[in-house]
């Protein structure tokens, strides 16, 4: 396992990034803060988010929102618990409410989001405390599957992992088109961008290029 504990910073310092490992599929959600200004987001939003609460509470840290880079109920449950505003492409916004769509159901679990998200807009990304987010929509695991980009951190949901892919064997999935979003829209970016994937331990850009049996 890796360490959930760890805290990276972004290029000036100020931003930090902590994972915090929720569910019992073990789902990285990540907290991203500005250590001066106390403000933060989250990145997808775990089962049973205590710890991270917990955190949050203890830093002073003020949330803004939380962006969710696709609304399988395993990257959703949290939301539930966070009484913030909350991000989603506008193909995923059915599988909020749909137990098959999101999972859940096959899980015997009745993960449902009644409250209503933001939509991304193509093309546009998201504004946070002085700094820009990216929003790459990568289909495949699902249809609105949305990979994050801020400075040189990609957060790519369940669509790139170390080593791996996400499944297609899913509702609405297509391997086709992940493969596809995959390597026109990540493979392009620098090698040395690091990835945060919404599961297992992070990876970059270059490494994968070369190792990922996927892909190569």
């Amino acid at each position: 396992m890796y360490d959930r504990q760890s805290q990276f910073s972004y290029g000036d310092g100020k931003l930090t990034l902590c994972t915090f490992i929720l569910g019992d599929l073990f789902t990285n959600s990540y907290l991203l803060f500005n250590k001066e200004t106390k403000k933060g987001f989250v990145i997808d939003a775990g089962a049973d988010p205590d710890e991270l609460i917990s955190f949050v509470k203890n830093q002073g840290i003020e949330l803004s929102f939380v962006a969710l880079t696709h609304a399988h109920f395993d990257h959703i449950a949290g939301l539930s618990k966070l009484s913030l505003p909350f991000y989603v492409h506008s193909k995923d916004k059915t599988l909020l409410k749909d137990r098959s769509l999101n999972g859940s159901y096959f899980f015997n679990s009745g993960v449902i989001i009644d409250k209503e998200p933001r939509l991304y807009k193509d093309s546009d990304g998201l504004s946070f405390d002085g700094y820009k987010l990216s929003i790459i929509h990568i289909p495949g695991h699902t249809p609105g599957s949305v990979a994050i980009k801020i400075g040189q951190w990609l957060f790519s949901g369940d669509a790139l992992f170390f080593n791996s892919i996400g499944r297609t064997d899913v509702p609405l999935g297509s391997e086709t088109q992940l493969l596809e979003s995959i390597r026109q829209k990540l493979l392009t970016l620098s090698e040395e961008t690091v990835v945060w994937p919404g599961h297992g331990p992070s990876t970059t850009i270059g490494r994968e290029k070369q190792n990922n049996p996927f892909l190569v």
